[in-house]
């Protein structure tokens, strides 16, 4: 059912980023959504799909005023004098970007939770019924040393969702905080979707993800034929990417793979022997790296 109707109303299929107004959201019998672009659609249309598929137009914009005028300001790009925005937004802030993989009938039970599990969070806003971000404060109440896997674990146990997170940068004056959206999202709309299994994302790496995902094919496969040698031994490649990701410190790295630092270090030496690429010396280590996170796609 869900294909016919996608062949059939393929005119009007939403981009997910349709205003509230002009968005239909039909629930399929397989548990599946089509978003449909209301303007695209007869009204007898309309009336139609809504009796037959439980259609439902999904309320994004939020109720509360002081977050209403955020989400006019970021996600609809309405032009907003700066200094209200400071009335509301007390920076230091960061955002906070989700992606959401599956049926999620209880929104307002899923936001409430999250901002629960995200110290200082001052709100969330829907983008899309897939997309939310957070907007957090960093204050007294900020824990820096939050277990993000832990938290994601827990909203899928929960809620039977996939979610994906991206953790941007601080952002320490309001005027900066629009351009910071920005670039934060298009970061985070591209790397999901060559890393879908990667579930979630910090400042220090997603921009080399972002650099990946922009490579073409041949070019990866170029890269990836220097560590040929040893494409196959996953534990290997483990190790190496710990190593590197703990900035060559093989004390902490072996600490982080509970494993003796000679171990890690006999481990890293068979690498360097194998591919005869020195990740010792830093340039070697970021183009390795590099190659390692190419794999997760």
């Amino acid at each position: 059912m869900y294909d016919r109707l996608q062949r059939y109303y393929a005119h009007a299929i939403s981009d997910n980023h349709l205003h509230d107004a002009n968005r239909l959201s039909l629930h399929l019998s397989e548990n599946r959504e089509l978003i449909l672009d209301k303007t695209k659609l007869t009204e007898e249309e309309i009336v139609l799909l809504k009796t037959l598929f439980d259609g439902k137009e999904i309320q994004l914009v939020p109720e509360d005023s002081q977050d209403r005028l955020i989400y006019e300001w970021l996600i609809d790009e309405k032009q907003i004098d700066i200094g209200e925005i400071e009335k509301i937004i007390s920076t230091p802030v960061r955002f906070i970007h989700l992606h959401i993989n599956g049926e999620l009938p209880e929104r307002e039970e899923f936001a409430e939770a999250v901002q629960g599990l995200f110290p200082s969070a001052k709100t969330l806003l829907w983008k899309t019924i897939k997309e939310a971000v957070i907007i957090q404060q960093i204050n007294s109440e900020f824990d820096e040393d939050l277990s993000v896997q832990s938290i994601i674990d827990t909203i899928t146990a929960d809620f039977f969702v996939k979610v994906s997170l991206y953790i941007g940068s601080p952002i320490l004056a309001c005027a900066d905080i629009f351009e910071r959206y920005e670039w934060e999202t298009t970061l985070f709309s591209n790397v999901i979707k060559s890393f879908p299994r990667k579930s979630f994302f910090i400042e220090q790496d997603i921009t080399n993800y972002f650099l990946l995902h922009n490579l073409p094919p041949s070019s990866l496969q170029m890269m990836n034929k220097m560590i040929k040698p040893v494409m196959n031994d996953k534990t290997l490649l483990e190790s190496v990417k710990t190593y590197l990701e703990c900035n060559m410190n093989a004390s902490l790295a072996a600490k982080k793979l509970y494993m003796h630092r000679n171990t890690l270090q006999y481990r890293v030496d068979k690498f360097i022997e194998k591919t005869s690429i020195d990740i010792k010396q830093f340039p070697n280590a970021v183009a390795v790296y590099l190659m390692l996170v190419s794999f997760e796609s």
